[in-house]
This record gives structure tokens, C-alpha cells and sequence, in this order.
């Protein structure tokens, strides 16, 4: 067994190999975006390395063969805000060796110990907290949906075995678009607009500079009080809008607004993994046209939410209601059957009791670990929901 920093272009070869040795015979697994998770640890394009640092590990075993990877990571600005300093950890695959996932699990926690963390979060991103967040512990058998971890059950106990202990939970929700329950929010909708001026409005993918604008302004307002709250700028926002534009239907995604003020969000985007498949991890001049022709061609499609958020003032007042009732109507209705509402906390009570008023329910659910490496510190995990 040897393990290694990933540093070349052989060096991410073989730790894009990893997980295809894994899921060879998944027929649910479909290979991430190889570009995609390499772009996390690139100074360039994830800003989080202005005052972060990173490391990728890739785990060889006794005959040379791809085993096992991590990453492990710190952000400083966000630990700025914490009790105390934490690493994290993701991108984990291993093959069923304990000793394997145990010796990538020290190499990680080796890097972190240089920053002093005194506990580690794993898996989670070293970015953003609506991607590749969370262990899948429950809802093996589905088809993963755009940057969501998928893993086999066995990773559960590599992580426990080791010393993560259940810290927080993340919810994925799948409706039927034909069964939302509407005449709720209509009712509600109503009423909120002849008491306040709110109004929605779709997306407009002419005027992304404007739409970034207000949804920074949203969320910045919105996710203030949670812990790891991370502010965004809308240079950000503006670079991820880009990148989805080419498959955004800006009938799909809303902000809401109080007379002329963003006060709430809803993002929503068409799932494009189950065109990904054929991809193999890789879209280039020989692959992207083909996954555009299955993506265009699909006479239904399912949607994925990313994002939601009200301003703190304006919540309780109907908000959620306005824009759902807003979106819903036969455009939904004619191009997607159903709808997955991603990366939503457990404990993020107001949104998923909202949610569950559209008549869904939870499809799968992922767990983000937390290791103490200082057993004084307090162990203060996050409110779960009832399995």
C-alpha cells in the first residue's frame, strides 16, 4: 500500500480510476464530471483557496493498482466564525478494506493537524454546501442526482469505525409534478399578496449580472445565521450562473420581491445526470454532442432544486407560497414528471415543513460526519428528522 499526493495529470488519472474499480458493477452509479471535482482544487476557479488550503491523496495498493482517495481541506474564513477550527474531508472512495480507508483517513487527518483543526467534517466539499456533501445512508438503490455523493453502504461503518459520529442531515425530497399539492399555496399566495406587495419574477438569462445580484443579496440575508455561513459575492454567483446557463429554463427558477426588494429565491434546474451516463465522467468534442441530443431530446425531464431562500424579514409572511405558486402551471407540467429538492437540512425546520406541504417525500438521506480530535471540546450535533 502506498499513498501519494495528487499532483499530475497521471496522479488524477488514477484517482478518477478509483471510483470506476468500485462501481464497475453499479448499474445505478453514474461517473461524476471528471472537470468538475478537479476544478474544486484549483486555486483559479474555487475562490475558497483565497484563505483556504487543500490537498488530494490517491492510495495505491500492493500491486500499483488505484484503491482508495481523499481530499482533505480548511477553510479559514469560514472557521473564522466557528467555536473552534475545523478540517474537512470528501471525494473519499476506498475499496472494501478497512485498513485501506483507515490509513487514507490518517493521511488526511496527518495534513490537516499543520492548520490545528480540532475536528474534522467529512465527507463534505471544500466549497459550497449544496454539492457533494454528505454520506448516502439510506436510498442505495436510486440513480444519483447531479453532484450528490453516491457511495456503497459499506463506507458507513469505515467512517464510524473511525471516530465520525453523526453530525448533520441532509434531506432529499422527490415529488410527482402532477400531485403538488397547489390549492394550498394558491390559497396561501393569495392571501400574502393582497396583505404585502410581492410579486415573482422568472429568471432572466438576458440580465445574469441583475439576477446575481438579488440572489446575493437573498441569500447573504437568508443563511447569516447559520453555522459555516460563508457570505457569497455576486462575482461568485455570476460565474455559477454561467454555467448553468446553457441548461437552465428560466421557467423553472424565480425570485420573489417585496415592491421593488429581493426577498426570496427558488432554483430550480433540469437534472441533467441521466444524460451523463454515457458520458463516462468526460464532456468533451467527442461526448458533448451527444449528451446535448439525449438532454434536448428527452421529451420529459426531472427537476433538481439547488436553491431556496427567504429573507429572514419576510418569512412566515407567505413568501414560499408566492413563488411556488408562481412557477406551477403547464410549463412544469408539460416538460417534467417529477422533482428532487436537494441538499436540504434537517434542522432547517421552516424549509422542510414548507416543503412537505408540496405533498413529497424523502427520497434518500445523507449524513455529514464530524470527528472530534479534542475530546474536551463539546460534541453538538444537529437535530435529525425521524427515518
Amino acid at each position: 500500500m502506498t499513498i501519494k499526493e495528487v499532483l499530475s495529470k497521471k496522479d488524477w488519472k488514477q484517482f478518477h480510476a478509483v471510483p470506476r474499480r468500485i462501481y464497475r458493477n453499479d448499474p445505478n452509479w453514474i461517473c461524476p464530471l471528471e472537470s468538475d471535482i478537479e476544478s474544486i482544487f484549483r486555486p483559479e476557479s474555487n475562490k475558497t483557496f483565497e484563505n483556504g488550503n487543500a490537498a488530494v491523496f490517491l492510495l495505491l495498493d500492493d500491486q500499483g493498482r488505484p484503491a482508495g482517495r481523499i481530499a482533505a481541506f480548511v477553510d479559514h474564513t469560514r472557521n473564522a466564525k466557528q467555536d473552534f477550527p475545523t478540517g474537512g474531508v470528501g471525494f473519499f472512495e476506498c475499496i472494501e478494506r478497512k485498513d485501506y480507508a483507515v490509513a487514507l483517513f490518517e493521511r488526511a487527518a496527518a495534513y490537516l493537524a499543520q492548520f490545528d483543526v480540532q475536528a474534522i467534517d467529512g465527507p463534505v466539499n471544500f466549497g459550497e454546501r449544496e454539492r457533494y456533501w454528505g454520506l448516502l445512508v439510506k436510498g442505495y438503490n436510486k440513480e444519483p442526482i447531479f453532484q450528490e455523493n453516491y457511495q456503497p453502504p459499506y463506507y458507513q461503518s469505515f467512517f464510524e469505525d473511525w471516530g465520525f459520529r453523526p453530525f448533520e442531515q441532509i434531506l432529499t425530497f422527490q415529488g410527482d409534478m402532477m400531485k403538488v399539492q397547489i390549492p394550498i399555496f394558491r390559497r396561501i399566495a393569495q392571501r400574502a399578496r393582497e396583505r404585502y406587495p410581492f410579486h415573482s419574477e422568472y429568471f432572466d438569462l438576458k440580465r445574469l449580472d441583475v439576477m446575481a445580484d438579488h440572489f446575493t443579496r437573498v441569500y447573504n440575508r437568508a443563511f447569516a445565521h447559520f453555522d459555516h455561513f460563508k457570505p457569497i459575492s455576486q462575482e461568485q454567483m455570476l460565474v455559477i450562473f454561467k454555467e448553468f446557463k446553457a441548461i437552465a429554463d428560466p421557467k423553472s427558477s424565480t425570485i420573489a420581491y417585496y415592491e421593488d426588494r429581493p426577498v426570496g429565491f427558488t432554483v430550480l434546474l433540469p437534472d441533467i445526470n441521466p444524460y451523463l451516463r454515457a458520458a463516462r465522467g468526460k464532456l468533451n468534442l467527442w461526448s458533448l454532442p451527444g449528451f446535448l441530443l439525449r438532454f434536448r431530446l428527452a421529451r420529459k425531464k426531472q427537476l433538481k432544486g439547488i436553491a431556496f431562500g427567504v429573507d429572514p424579514e419576510f418569512q412566515r409572511r407567505g413568501t414560499i407560497a408566492v413563488m411556488i405558486d408562481f412557477l406551477y402551471g403547464p410549463h412544469l407540467q408539460k416538460n417534467y414528471d417529477e422533482y428532487f429538492l436537494t441538499g436540504i437540512r434537517a434542522h432547517n425546520t421552516i424549509m422542510v415543513n414548507s416543503i412537505l406541504n408540496l405533498g413529497v417525500e424523502v427520497d434518500r438521506y445523507h449524513v455529514a460526519y464530524r470527528k472530534m480530535l479534542d475530546e474536551d471540546l463539546p460534541f453538538e450535533p444537529f437535530p435529525f428528522t425521524e427515518e
